[in-house]
Parts: C-alpha cells; structure tokens; sequence
C-alpha cells in the first residue's frame, strides 16, 4: 500500500530484514515513464563529460537521471530502512536488447570497493520487465549469508558469478514490473537475470545509495563524487558533489 509521505510500515520493515528485498512500488505512472524514454535514449547516445560508459552514472551529467535516482518515493522508503543520512554512490542502466547474455546469480558486494559494503539498492524499470524479456528475479531471504564467487561460465555477462553449489532456487521471485514501478534490495541479496530470448527490450535503472560511514575505495571516473540525498554527511570518509552541474 502507497503512504502518501513514503514511509514504509513496520510491517515492510520487517519484510526487508526477513527477506532481503521489498517492492514493486511505485515511482510514477508508465505512461509518465513512457513520455521520458526519448531523453532517456538521448542520455544514453550522449557521451558523459568525463568517462566513456554511456550507462554509468549519468545521474551527475542529467537533470533527469537525477531526478529518477533521487525520487522521494525511493529515498524516503531508503530512510525509514537505513536511517536518516543517505549518500547517492552510484547509477547504472542495465539495458538488455533481445538477445543479450544472462547476468549470473550474484551478491552485489562482491564487486564493490566499498567498506563496510552497506548498500541499499532501487531498481527502476524503464521499460516493461517480463519474464519474457527477462526480468529481475531474487532469492528471498538470501542475504542472509555469503555466497562464494567464482569464474562466470562464457555464456555470462559478468566475469564472476554464485557459486551455484551455494544457491538454493527452487524459491525464486520474479519481480515483474510495469514501466515507472522499483524495487528495493540490499547488498546480499541473490539476483539474476535470464538471457533476453525476446523480441523486446529491457532497460532498468539501478540505484546505489550508502551510509556516510561507508568508505569508497576506488572511483568511477575524474568527476565521480557522491550527493547527499537524504540527511547530512556528518562523517565525510568520501569525495561529494554538493550542487552537481546537469546539462541533459
């Protein structure tokens, strides 16, 4: 149930903590997320003033990448999971074209130079995230230990994946959404995507967001810094962008 202020029930609370995962909720209407696909294809043509991944934190060079990541429907349910003081690390699109490999079973923090790896994620669908097209889908209540990673089979889109020895999926949630729904999920919670075996494409927009006591050990780019989306930074470990400068 939608809270006109954002704020998540005990009850949601404690389906975060027990399961790893809450959502889908919603950011805006499809026809709304609709109206943006054009400027969004734009952001994505458009090269980022400092670094050359076209997908990779555009949220710094775009006014409404920015806005996406920083919704209060995402940031407010963020705050009433992790406190007041949020930090905006990191976007990244995951644009799947009919055909593309599987992104592997994986813990995110696996990947990440962060410490401690506390982190809190959205996943906003900007298209229609099917099981035809190849959806999110997670293993509820998996964050609750660590999988082991290993080298990904070449059929992959990541180099390392779960150990699948370690991976029980016979609990499987599909988390099909409609275009302007997300998800929230944190840093241990198993998640995959099927190869794209579709004629449609599937694009998402995953939103990272940490705890000022978070240290960030290896930047993006020149110009990567966090924003304080949520809160203050009373703590200041990292580099941060106060006012960033949007152009798109």
């Amino acid at each position: 149930m939608q809270n006109g202020n954002h704020a998540l029930s005990a009850e949601e609370r404690e389906q975060f903590w027990r399961q790893g995962y809450l959502g889908p909720y919603k950011l805006c209407s499809s026809e709304d997320m609709f109206n943006m696909h054009s400027e969004i294809e734009t952001v994505l043509e458009t090269a980022p003033p400092d670094h050359n991944q076209l997908a990779h934190n555009r949220h710094l060079d775009s006014t409404l990448i920015h806005n996406l990541a920083t919704h209060p429907a995402i940031v407010k349910r963020m705050a009433s999971l992790y406190g007041p003081d949020l930090l905006l690390w990191r976007t990244n699109f995951f644009i799947k074209e009919p055909g593309a490999k599987e992104i592997p079973w994986h813990q995110d923090f696996n990947y990440w130079p962060l410490e401690p790896p506390i982190i809190i994620s959205a996943w906003i669908a900007v298209d229609s995230a099917t099981l035809e097209n190849s959806c999110l889908q997670i293993v509820p209540g998996s964050h609750r230990k660590v999988v082991p990673h290993v080298k990904a089979t070449s059929d992959m889109a990541f180099n390392q994946m779960g150990d699948l020895g370690f991976i029980d999926t016979t609990t499987i949630v599909n988390l099909e959404m409609q275009p302007g729904e997300f998800v929230l999920f944190n840093e241990r919670t198993l998640h995959h995507s099927e190869a794209n075996r579709s004629d449609k494409r599937r694009i998402g927009l995953a939103v990272r967001v940490i705890l000022p006591i978070v240290k960030v050990f290896d930047w993006d780019a020149p110009e990567h810094k966090l924003i304080v989306v949520h809160g203050e930074d009373p703590v200041q470990f990292n580099h941060r962008k106060s006012d960033p400068e949007l152009s798109l």
